[in-house]
């Protein structure tokens, strides 16, 4: 009777185990995490010995499909334009390969989100997101900032991930 009632209880016991083991390799619908880029804009990134009061930050969140985009300016005037440059090493000059702002004519001095959208393979014909990926994920691109009195590039940073 013993035996019978420990074969039983073993035999539960091991329904048990696979019913939650079996449970668990349910499919994953989990989306992969967002992955976040940033750069911090500086005058003394763009290498040219100007100051400026002015600074910035561009964020790029990658969502596989997309590549979502902000540009915030800090008390910046007379912006001309914006874009991302690569590829190419902190402190080397390339062209450009994304635009991000391109006002009608210059700006009065701006403080917060300036621009902001979205990019896709369809809408930017210069590079594919997989190569702007590899290019951020190794510090080779970079957002600057043209202004009126710096026409060649006010502020910079190279874009890296930050997370």
């Amino acid at each position: 009777m013993r035996r019978r009632a420990v074969r039983m209880a073993a035999a539960v016991l091991g329904a048990a185990v696979i019913v939650l083991v079996a449970a668990s390799c349910g499919t994953d619908t989990t989306a992969p995490a967002a992955k976040t880029y940033v750069a911090t804009l500086i005058a003394a990134n763009e290498g040219t010995g100007h100051t400026s009061p002015g600074s910035g930050v561009a964020t790029f969140v990658d969502n596989v499909e997309v590549i979502d985009w902000t540009l915030s300016l800090t008390n910046m005037t007379g912006v001309i334009a914006s874009h991302i440059h690569g590829p190419a090493a902190a402190g080397v000059n390339t062209g450009v390969i994304i635009n991000l702002f391109l006002p009608n004519v210059a700006t009065g001095t701006v403080n917060g989100v300036v621009a902001q959208g979205t990019i896709t393979n369809a809408n930017n014909a210069n590079i594919s997101l997989d190569s702007l990926r590899v290019l951020f994920n190794n510090g080779m691109a970079y957002v600057n900032v043209h202004t009126t009195a710096n026409p060649g590039g006010e502020i910079r940073d190279q874009v890296h991930p930050s997370n």
